[in-house]
């Protein structure tokens, strides 16, 4: 049994219908925080929007929707998909999100590490997310879990009027992968194999949520 760092009872599970209304209230609860931790609006992810990636975690082999529960309230999610492209049908995308009254309690870190033990038995070899540049606590969160910066794209994202940059990171899984492909080829694929990080998990990222 998993406890938080005060004491308290922590459960990680799949997603169920029945918590739908729950995760949409803790994203748009983060989602209105003065820091935007998250791309997402107040009201921009939908009742249904929250459906369809508990019903994708549940069907498809290569995706994934967590929930953190402390003392039978809801704490956290996560959600995350691997890519489509076939030459990169080994990386696995997520984005999470903690409701501020559970941060620094480990709830972040039980759905990440429920969330990397999953994708290393899905048989992916490689793990990226996207973050807000600001973010400093998830950024700080994600480095000492093995995720290093991996580069930025300048006013990747509007949000309310305002542009934001974003910030690109990313780890291996299990033994060390292959060499990567030397050159800007190998330059040029991870452009291309990032750009999905908006809509992979799309009520948590970018930004990954706080922790």
């Amino acid at each position: 049994m998993l406890t938080t760092a005060d004491g308290r009872t922590l459960v990680v599970r799949s997603g169920v219908m029945a918590d739908a209304r729950d995760v949409r209230r803790l994203i748009d609860a983060v989602a209105a925080e003065p820091g935007v931790p998250l791309l997402a609006t107040p009201g921009s992810i939908s009742l249904r929007d929250v459906k369809g990636l508990i019903a994708k975690g549940a069907r498809d082999p290569g995706s994934v929707f967590l929930v953190a529960e402390v003392a039978g309230r809801m704490a956290g999610n996560l959600g995350g998909s691997g890519l489509a492209f076939a030459p990169s049908a080994h990386v696995f995308e997520f984005g999470m999100s903690v409701d501020a009254a559970y941060r620094g309690v480990g709830v972040g870190a039980a759905l990440l590490e429920a969330a990397l033990a999953w994708a290393a038995g899905a048989g992916f070899t490689r793990v990226e997310l996207s973050v807000f540049p600001h973010n400093t606590r998830a950024i700080a969160f994600y480095e000492r879990h093995g995720f290093t910066f991996e580069g930025s794209r300048p006013r990747r994202f509007r949000r309310a009027g305002r542009y934001f940059d974003e910030q690109l990171m990313g780890r291996t899984l299990g033994a060390a992968a292959e060499p990567a492909a030397a050159g800007s080829a190998a330059a040029g694929s991870a452009t291309t194999a990032a750009a999905p990080a908006t809509t992979a998990a799309a009520p948590a990222t970018p930004g990954a949520g706080m922790v």
